[in-house]
């Protein structure tokens, strides 16, 4: 096996047996497996098995192994969107066992569990791979505790009670999920949260192997090979996993050196875009501020406030000369409906944050007619469809209560004193709009008497609720709940 265990930062060699990102030399978040290839062990594609175990030499070794037939997802062209415009395919991560790209993480994880003899699993999720870990451990006969945040979709519990996972829910955000994940871990539990498990982005790299396969041959007629691939970010391991597997199969000499990688495009959700802001003010390090995201998301998949790969996102996007966009909301419910009405692909809401970027780009004549752009679709509509129906009127348009967002966030973040003052709360919004516009909001809340200013110093305004804010706060509360 050409892998070998190291931290990046301090450059410690580590045992096999390694599975923490924390270096225990160091204790800096850096360990991962490295490539390392030998001349008298080339690395070949196992073409007479199907699905990620046809790349096991690129992957770690286990005695015991498990699949349920992840892996060979289809590569399909764009019949409608951005015709004669750019020439757009899509990678389906949905046509996996439980319906995201989660399925190629869950394998080598269980696998691994198998292999050390342990009976169960814990994992911090979003749902998604909560469902992933839930089927395969159900096949392995192991236990699954499930830590997910209480707004988790009804469809991707229904997947985890299904296969039987004991489910806890727990937080808001996943930020919240992963907290109590990693307190759980006794002996005899195995840590399967991507964000504390370096399988993880060994198993979504079988992305960038299958894409070659695929895209890659010589004398490929059907499709070419991307010059851009759209790929959408929460904690960043994806897109990190994509990159990396491209440059081990270049390695390899699974790709010709003289062919050019993709250049890699990384999507993220208004309010949860620190990976994109760093990039764009040349940032080396992600830095977060405030105590706690933005409210939750439609796209709650990409929603992390702390991504863990963030830098090595940012890496990985600079290295293949790509870029990287923020989209809203609003931008991700009509690429989903474009998705869903012109393509016939029925996605997963964060998935079509990767055709919100692609309108987005098109629109600002990012790409030419002839240029190849693959996006990476990681999850099935089936995944949320209760979210699609609540966010869409049968005229497709936004439900109206939404347009009270960021007030809202203010009149909350006021009322629960976790800030009283103009800058503590656009601190607390984690910097997601200008400090001018909380002023703004500020300012129209005062207006319509909402709240009101209570002066402490020359130079700051202390801001507290109105009882007719207190109503209003109390009424879109609950008509949010009604929604729900």
């Amino acid at each position: 096996m050409p892998l070998e265990i190291s931290c990046q930062n301090c450059q410690a060699k580590l045992p096999p047996s390694q599975r923490s990102l924390i270096c225990p030399y160091c204790s800096a978040s850096a360990v991962e497996y490295q490539f390392v290839l030998k001349e008298n062990r080339p690395c070949t594609v196992h073409k007479n098995q199907r699905g990620i175990w046809r790349y096991e030499d690129f992957l770690p070794v286990f005695r015991k192994r498990i699949t349920l037939g992840e892996g060979n997802t289809p590569i399909r062209k764009a019949r409608q969107l951005f015709k004669e415009k750019v020439q757009l395919s899509f990678k389906i991560e949905g046509a996996n066992p439980t319906g995201s790209f989660l399925d190629r993480v869950s394998p080598l994880m269980v696998s691994d569990a198998l292999s050390q003899g342990m009976k169960t699993l814990v994992c911090a999720s979003d749902g998604n791979l909560g469902a992933s870990l839930s089927a395969y451990s159900a096949a392995a006969q192991l236990k699954c505790y499930c830590v997910i945040p209480k707004n988790t979709s009804p469809e991707k519990k229904t997947q985890m009670q299904a296969f039987g996972a004991e489910i806890i829910s727990f937080g808001e955000t996943i930020d919240d999920s992963l907290s109590l994940a990693k307190k759980m871990i006794e002996k005899g539990r195995y840590q399967a949260t991507p964000e504390y498990n370096i399988l993880t982005i060994e198993g979504t790299k079988t992305i960038a192997f299958e894409i070659i396969e695929e895209l890659g041959r010589e004398n490929t007629t059907s499709f070419d090979f991307p010059e851009y691939l759209i790929i959408p970010m929460g904690s960043g391991g994806l897109l990190y996993s994509i990159w990396r597997g491209f440059k081990q199969a270049q390695e390899a000499k699974l790709f010709p050196k003289e062919k050019r990688l993709p250049k890699i495009i990384g999507v993220q959700v208004e309010g949860y875009d620190v990976i994109v802001k760093s990039l764009a003010t040349g940032k080396m390090s992600i830095s977060t501020t405030g105590k706690k995201g933005r409210r939750k998301t439609i796209a709650d998949a990409i929603s992390v406030r702390k991504p863990t790969y963030g830098e090595k996102a940012m890496e990985s996007i600079r290295e293949s000369k790509g870029t990287a966009t923020t989209v809203s909301e609003e931008e991700i419910i009509t690429a989903s409906k474009m998705l869903a009405q012109k393509e016939g692909l029925f996605v997963e809401l964060s998935s079509a944050a990767v055709v919100a970027a692609a309108t987005q780009l098109v629109e600002e004549r990012f790409f030419t007619r002839e240029d190849v752009v693959l996006a990476v679709i990681t999850s099935s509509g089936l995944k949320t469809s209760h979210a699609f129906q609540r966010k869409t009127s049968p005229t497709g348009k936004i439900r109206a209560f939404r347009s009270m967002g960021t007030k809202l966030e203010i009149l909350t973040l006021i009322t629960q004193k976790e800030a009283d003052f103009g800058y503590a709360i656009w601190k607390e919004l984690g910097e997601s709009i200008s400090l001018q516009a909380v002023y703004q909001h500020l300012k129209e809340l005062v207006t319509k008497g909402f709240i009101k200013e209570d002066e402490t110093t020359e130079r700051q305004k202390k801001y507290s609720l109105t009882e007719k804010g207190r109503k209003l706060l109390q009424k879109m509360n609950e008509l949010e709940e009604l929604f729900k």
